[in-house]
């Protein structure tokens, strides 16, 4: 026979010996195609987020405005952002003025004056909520259909336009829709969210294939009584996992395909797709196909180097050798060690912006996190040859001794959780630091101070008439805003005293008065004639600030108190400055007596694009933890009854020898929390200390309360683990258990 005939040969007995060896052998290929399945579930959802994106992208380019510049386009369209109780409502208001105006995708027609076409989401809210339904007085005439949603939950409307003085012209929709760049910081932080979280998905689908290895052991060694080599031991090995990795690969992608109807009713921080939307990469699809059944051969053919397989039987190694320890602990200390150096070398600027910088940043949280998922096998290891009192605590040790996968899968939770704490850090500093440098932040909830954006057709009396009847209003501050063009430019605020008092922190405002506050160009001359919307106007005598308040949200340049001067009166106020009550009802209240007059005016959140997407970041993170630690729960209880029902025989032993059942429930127990606590003591300082090398001291905050959560949820895997496996427990001490000893 020739080689090739005898490799395809022990591939077949693999197989065979894995499909053909009864109920235990298809208990045990059922438990590696389920646990298999379930990360290549994962895996393939993770490779369709691209895809996705790109669809979702697509119709938001198909709905959007094509801006032209010339005034014969025919339609005028304004777009709208409407704030409802802390949700966005999107839309655009549109007119027709012309031959040949299209409407945009999912719409029927263009609505008139008067009429609204609404998303059905926000359809459902209208009909629920008559608050949300009297920011849309106009008669609905028709429901968007998908080709024109961004997601299946997105709150969109397009409505009549009647007044087109204030609409910019457009050809049409479909027009280029251009991506805003973010700091490459967030593009690594992306790269190492993504590590973080696909490493113990990794480490959780090797452990899975290795399930039930030691009945597999046991049959190998039974062939190499009977006269099989190493090699051919190996391939029929091969063979046998390989068909328990093929049969998972077909339960995940039959998982995928039935869990894909469920995106349309899953969205998480206004992330959502259409299950359309969501297919695999080709080329992911394929490295998943090709890489799941390679990565279960081989963790397959790894697990045989800690097994002697003989032809007298098998033995196995189970001491560590206390060398091997080093290099774990040197991958984290490399990792602290270059995040030392960042943090000495570079200021947090330099973090957010130095491609050098944030690759060193990258490749240091990266050696951090795998040093930590590889210390707490060997962690283990050392602590299950420890001498302890009691005979639960003492059986649970000696059965750590035996088992290496629940170790591992608690590896990978402790690589979520270090890196889950790490990245939440890094990104509430990123998003405080990126509000700070941008002046993002202007709505001062929780002290009563509400700004209104304005925009240009907004009637400014109206408007201000609806807010002075709404409950709790003290003030209403105009602010106006405006630019020299005569020499060099600079901006000019004009707004009362009261509300320059509260952003200067002076005392001496009178109509008319002027304060300069540095921006770090040269002050005008006072006197100096210039021009100011168009309007010759005259720089006043100013006060120079030097000691203000510590708000980088401070407008810089010449302020001006409004009153006195018919050139500023003049300008149009781009802000209303609303000074109630503090709390978020009041906020709604305001935002319903103003969406009676233009619904274009919306609280000033302060948050630019870049925090929001910090924050969904931060979001995202979090809830992928979360997955992937459910998705441990599933992987611990698998691998905890495995041992059970591996070591079966000799738990029966001890129950007939006496040992009683709640000492045997104990140990359990036990052999689950003892590891898991030790992943707890070992992610919560590393993740946290990781961030703290890293963020500047006075940016370093800890959400406790996450921290809280996160030590739950590991408690709450220890008790799934614990509650799996006493049915496995009970079955296996029961007397019938040594019928074949």
């Amino acid at each position: 026979m020739s080689a090739r005939m005898r490799w395809a040969a022990d591939l077949v007995l693999g197989v065979r010996l894995a499909v053909g060896g009864g109920r235990t052998s298809w208990a045990r290929l059922a438990l590696t195609a389920a646990g298999v399945g379930l990360g290549v579930t994962v895996l393939l959802l993770a490779a369709s987020i691209g895809p996705a994106r790109e669809a979702k992208s697509a119709r938001v380019a198909a709905t959007a405005p094509s801006y032209v510049q010339d005034e014969s386009a025919p339609l005028r369209v304004r777009q709208v952002f409407v704030d409802w109780q802390g949700r966005k409502i999107s839309g655009v208001e549109v007119a027709a003025v012309g031959q040949g105006a299209a409407p945009p995708p999912g719409v029927g027609r263009l609505p008139l004056p008067g009429e609204v076409v609404v998303s059905p989401e926000l359809l459902e809210l209208m009909a629920a909520d008559d608050s949300a339904r009297a920011r849309f007085p106009e008669r609905v005439i028709g429901v968007i259909g998908e080709v024109g949603l961004p997601r299946p939950k997105s709150l969109l409307f397009y409505a009549g336009l009647a007044d087109t003085a204030a609409a910019a012209p457009a050809l049409g929709f479909g027009g280029e829709y251009y991506r805003q760049q973010w700091p490459l910081v967030y593009g690594l932080l992306v790269v190492a969210a993504i590590v973080a979280l696909l490493v113990p998905l990794a480490i959780f689908v090797m452990v899975a294939t290795r399930l039930g290895a030691t009945g597999r052991e046991q049959r190998l060694a039974a062939i190499r009584l009977a006269g099989g080599s190493r090699a051919q031991v190996h391939r029929i090995a091969s063979g046998e996992t390989l068909a328990g990795a093929l049969l998972g690969l077909l339960v995940g992608v039959a998982l995928y395909f039935a869990a894909r109807p469920l995106a349309r009713f899953i969205e998480v921080e206004g992330v959502g797709f259409f299950p359309t939307d969501l297919l695999p990469d080709p080329l992911l699809g394929v490295l998943i196909a090709v890489g799941v059944p390679v990565v279960a051969v081989g963790s397959a053919l790894l697990g045989l180097r800690a097994v002697d397989i003989g032809p007298l039987g098998l033995s196995r190694r189970t001491e560590v050798p206390a060398r091997r320890g080093w290099w774990r602990f040197a991958l984290v200390g490399a990792g602290a060690l270059v995040l030392v150096s960042i943090s000495l070398t570079s200021d947090f600027w330099s973090v957010m912006t130095d491609p050098v910088v944030t690759l060193a940043l990258g490749a240091g949280i990266g050696l951090v996190l795998v040093g930590t998922g590889a210390v707490l096998p060997w962690l283990v290891g050392r602590v299950s040859r420890g001498q302890v009192e009691g005979i639960a605590p003492m059986l649970a040790l000696r059965g750590l001794r035996h088992d290496r996968n629940t170790p591992r899968v608690l590896a990978g939770v402790v690589v979520v959780l270090t890196g889950s704490l790490t990245l939440q850090v890094l990104l509430s500093a990123a998003a405080d630091f990126t509000a700070d440098s941008f002046g993002a932040g202007t709505a001062d909830e929780g002290t009563g101070r509400w700004t209104l954006a304005l925009s240009e057709p907004t009637p400014l009396r109206e408007l201000e008439e609806a807010i002075a009847l709404v409950g709790g209003v003290r003030r209403i501050s105009e602010v106006r805003w405006g630019a020299t063009t005569g020499g060099k430019p600079h901006g000019v605020v004009s707004t009362d005293c009261a509300e320059l008092a509260h952003m200067l922190g002076v005392r001496d405002c009178a109509p008319g008065r002027a304060y300069w506050v540095h921006d770090g160009r040269d002050a005008p001359r006072p006197g100096t004639r210039t021009v100011l919307a168009g309007r010759d106007w005259t720089i006043p005598d100013y006060q120079v600030l030097i000691d203000t308040p510590s708000d980088s949200r401070l407008p810089a340049g010449l302020l001006v108190a409004g009153g006195a001067d018919p050139v500023l009166s003049a300008l149009r106020p781009y802000q209303l400055v609303v000074e109630g009550d503090p709390d978020a009802a009041f906020a709604d209240r305001l935002l319903a007596a103003t969406g009676r007059v233009d619904r274009a005016v919306r609280l000033s959140t302060g948050q630019s694009a870049q925090v929001e997407l910090f924050t969904s970041l931060r979001s995202g993170v979090i809830g992928a933890s979360v997955l992937l630690t459910l998705l441990a729960v599933v992987g611990l209880a698998a691998a905890a009854v495995d041992q059970v029902w591996e070591r079966r025989r000799p738990v029966a032993v001890l129950a007939a020898n006496g040992v009683p059942r709640r000492t045997l429930a104990a140990a359990a127990a036990w052999q689950a929390a003892v590891p898991t606590a030790l992943g707890l003591a070992l992610a919560t300082p590393l993740g946290l200390g990781t961030a703290w090398l890293l963020v500047p001291s006075e940016r370093f905050r800890v959400d406790w309360s996450e921290v809280v959560v996160t030590v739950g949820t590991a408690a709450v895997v220890v008790l799934a683990v614990s509650l799996c496996t006493l049915p496995a427990l009970r079955s296996a001490i029961r007397p019938s258990a040594l019928r074949t000893e």
